[in-house]
């Protein structure tokens, strides 16, 4: 009560100074007051909204990063570490055959010593051709998203390497059978991939 009758009594003292002009700015004070106020709420709360959905979307970029990563880059990688595992064993006794690549001589050795002796050799190739398929998968699902300029050309260098590899595996009972052999030597492996891969997983990262 005490309470009200102060506010009175100055509103009183305001109107007699001033007059209704003076009475009616300061309420109008008031009402800017409370509007300065409410406008600068607003623009905390639509600039806390814009740096949430900028961290969600970076968020969101990461994860999709992530994705890819392990999805796609990681397993080239592993499946290129196990066949350069399983070429360097191939290329050695008691594998190799002397001057011959490997398809040679594995064509030499079962003309030699009959298909069945060598099933654990053939079984390597088999995993060698089987981990060149998933890989050129793996290539062509990631290519849109390379961003280093290494990676398309080795990765177009790695295609064309599994692609003749293929075709030579393939041919080669038609060759034991008729007696025939390579007539040419095999497409280099692709010795820069592995490295463009690495440096890929690096940047998508």
């Amino acid at each position: 009560m005490y309470g009200a009758e102060r506010y009175t009594r100055n509103v009183q003292r305001l109107w007699q100074s001033g007059g209704a002009g003076n009475l009616l700015g300061f309420r109008g004070e008031r009402v800017n007051h409370k509007n300065n106020l409410g406008l600068l709420l607003v623009a905390v709360v639509v600039a806390a909204g814009a740096l949430g959905l900028v961290f969600y979307e970076r968020s969101q970029l990461q994860e999709a990063r992530t994705r890819v990563v392990v999805g796609e880059l990681q397993p080239i990688a592993m499946l290129l570490k196990e066949n350069q595992a399983m070429l360097k064993e191939l290329q050695a006794e008691p594998f190799t055959e002397k001057d011959s690549g490997i398809l040679e001589s594995y064509l030499a050795k079962i003309r030699r010593d009959g298909v069945p002796k060598h099933a654990d050799m053939k079984q390597k190739l088999d995993s060698l051709a089987e981990n060149n398929t998933a890989i050129v998968t793996l290539i062509k699902a990631y290519a849109p998203s390379a961003k280093t300029p290494a990676f398309l050309p080795e990765g177009d260098k790695f295609r064309n390497y599994a692609s003749a590899w293929r075709d030579r595996w393939n041919s080669v009972m038609e060759l034991f059978m008729a007696g025939g052999n390579y007539a040419a030597a095999g497409v280099p492996y692709p010795a820069g991939f592995p490295a463009a891969v690495e440096a890929e997983i690096a940047v998508a990262k």
